[in-house]
């Protein structure tokens, strides 16, 4: 199906101008948003989504497709396309980004032969500064080319478009690549299914890019090289080039990725100093928020962490953690579908939920264990418990949200599920249970939160509000200020940038939260129910008084973005996990940073303490959960 002209998006925020092109999965449009704007809208190709060969793969085509709109929309630089916003159609996952007036560099090529070396290295610059950007956030482009470069109309500016096949690299480690790659841009390591990844990669294209643009000749591919068919320089199809870039692309496009620069900036080096001509003034449509100056550390306040254990286990990125209020178990959930649960004082594997057919077909995103207090009767789902259906929960019920648009509730204590809730119509991203264990909430892609009665499966409210994916959900602690059913809370987290605090018993949206500027991918109450903590892609974690509906103050220090925090059950810290490889612990009343955990090797996707406050436990990217203690 093709979107005509006229064809409302996103509640009519967008309007389908007329079609742009397509590519093999892909297919772009050009629209207006309600300023009159015009846009690009990207989205996949439905009859690609519905292809008998591609039907097992859907969920992965729409969880990539979403994911290059995250990586791009946490690379701010004038010379990458910037995203707008993120929305799902129907089935269809769609990203807004910018509409760049002028041409991509191919078609450029075309029409005006080979360019000097003046403006080729203009470009060229300008595509390796922000590719600088890119590889300090862990990230690789891929797929470096003249037609995946756009030059604004009377403007001299680069603009590089189309991450499609970007991926996160982890410095010269083995890792499987995506066969998929441009024959003559392409390095001999995107030829490999494993091979190592780093800076190099995206360096032998950004070099083959300034060939072709000097000669409008496409380079011998790396695999006819390693077969012994030269690579002639450029300098043979065109004398003019000076033998300093010549020998700079030859460099750049080594075979040997070993004896390549090992950074975009030594490469640049070798072509020799920027004189600043004929360089464009930055758009001024194109804004980078600014960084703010964290606060100073307090020194009497440091606090010693130590890792004392790392969990291997899962066979993918660890995405969900919780410990059980008694403090023994911790759960684990991940994108290898399974969820664990261990011994929190000896690191050991109890047992693994959801064997043959009863686990989940996709992520598990969120885990959480209900109160231990709850004695709750239920019914196995498939055939009754022998004994009368009801069970003695010591370690009571833990509850999964996933990928698979499912919630499943486990029996802790035999690892036997007790029911699947169905009825989101996308990701379940966030499960909470209510402080007496008797419902459970979940926030999803669908940008709805459902609340649930856990001993029945029945759903009993529908929460609308979101304009975009909930993220995150959480209960209110039972207090003293909260103990009648009509001041109980909960709160949501959203890709619509807002908190949203919800009245349980009538369902009404009570107040929104305004601060962030990007995602907010995570929310936590303090254990008082006084303060609600948030996480976001803007890389800060704000503050908020629950009565006011104000912000306390804003925590800084995270470089990249923030997907977990967790208050200690004393309420006097607060842990906060990121993009940036870190853990941070802050002084709730004070702001203050007062400790930094390095130790995980990639993105630190979650953290909760134990309910003593000595013990943190965080998993990430790096397929491990790491337990920390405080000394």
């Amino acid at each position: 199906m093709v979107w005509n002209a006229g064809k409302s998006l996103f509640g009519g925020r967008y309007i389908i101008e007329s079609q742009l092109g397509e590519g093999g999965i892909g297919i772009t449009y050009l629209a207006r948003n309600q300023r009159n704007q015009l846009r690009v809208i990207k989205t996949l190709k439905e009859e690609i989504l519905n292809h008998p060969a591609w039907i097992l793969h859907r969920n992965k085509l729409r969880q990539d497709f979403r994911d290059e709109a995250v990586r791009l929309a946490v690379c701010h630089h004038p010379h990458i396309v910037q995203i707008e916003t993120i929305f799902d159609e129907g089935n269809l996952p769609c990203m807004v980004m910018e509409y760049i007036e002028g041409e991509d560099l191919g078609q450029y090529l075309r029409r005006v032969g080979v360019l000097s070396e003046a403006e080729a290295l203009l470009y060229i610059r300008q595509i390796g500064d922000a590719l600088t950007l890119i590889h300090s956030k862990g990230l690789l482009h891929r797929d470096l080319k003249p037609r995946n470069i756009m030059i604004r109309i009377e403007k001299s500016e680069a603009v590089l478009i189309d991450f499609g096949i970007a991926r996160e690299f982890i410095p010269n480690m083995i890792q499987r690549h995506t066969v998929y790659r441009t024959p003559g841009f392409a390095p001999p390591e995107q030829y490999e299914s494993e091979a190592p990844r780093g800076e190099y990669i995206d360096i032998y294209a950004l070099a083959a890019t300034l060939y072709n643009l000097l000669t409008a000749v496409i380079p011998t591919n790396a695999d006819d090289r390693r077969h012994n068919i030269n690579l002639e320089p450029p300098q043979y199809f065109n004398p003019k080039i000076s033998d300093r870039v010549n020998q700079a692309i030859m460099c750049g496009m080594d075979l040997e990725s070993t004896y390549r620069p090992q950074s975009v900036q030594e490469w640049l080096d070798l072509l020799g100093p920027d004189t600043g001509e004929n360089i464009a003034p930055i758009s001024s449509t194109l804004l980078i928020t600014p960084r703010l100056k964290p606060p100073p550390p307090v020194v009497l306040d440091q606090q010693n962490w130590q890792c004392v254990q790392t969990l291997k286990g899962h066979s993918s990125m660890v995405h969900a953690i919780a410990i059980s209020s008694d403090g023994q178990l911790i759960a684990s959930g991940s994108n290898d579908h399974t969820i664990k649960l261990w011994q929190l004082g000896t690191g050991k594997l109890v047992r693994q939920l959801g064997r043959w057919f009863s686990g989940h077909s996709n992520m598990v995103h969120s885990v959480a264990f209900s109160p231990i207090s709850s004695k709750l009767s239920y019914h196995y789902q498939g055939e009754p418990d022998k004994s009368a259906g009801v069970a003695d929960l010591n370690w009571g019920i833990l509850a999964s949200g996933s990928w698979d648009n499912t919630i499943k509730l486990w029996d802790v204590n035999t690892g036997k599920e007790i029911r699947t809730l169905q009825g989101h119509a996308n990701w379940v991203n966030s499960v909470a249970f209510s402080p007496d264990g008797k419902f459970l909430a979940s926030g999803s892609a669908d940008c709805t939160i459902k609340l649930w009665q856990v001993h029945t499966g029945i759903q009993t409210q529908t929460l609308i509000g979101h304009s975009d994916s909930v993220s995150s959900v959480a209960y209110s602690p039972r207090t003293p200020a909260t103990n009648s059913k009509d001041r109980q809370l909960v709160a949501s987290g959203s890709n619509d940038y807002t908190i949203k605090l919800w009245q349980v018993y009538t369902g009404r949206n009570i107040c929104t939260l305004l601060g962030h500027s990007f995602f907010v991918n995570c929310i936590a109450f303090s254990k008082d129910g006084e303060i609600i903590a948030s996480g976001s892609g803007d890389n800060t974690i704000k503050l908020w008084h629950v009565n006011t509906a104000k912000e306390i103050r804003t925590l800084i220090g995270h470089s990249e973005s923030v997907w977990s925090v967790a208050f200690s059950q004393d309420g006097q810290f607060l842990a906060s996990g990121s993009w940036d490889h870190t853990i941070k612990l802050w002084h709730v009343h004070s702001g203050r940073e007062i400790s930094t955990l390095t130790g995980h090797s990639n993105y630190v996707r979650c953290v909760a303490f134990s309910p003593d406050g000595q013990t943190l436990v965080s998993g990430g990217d790096d397929d491990t959960i790491k337990i920390w203690r405080r000394g």
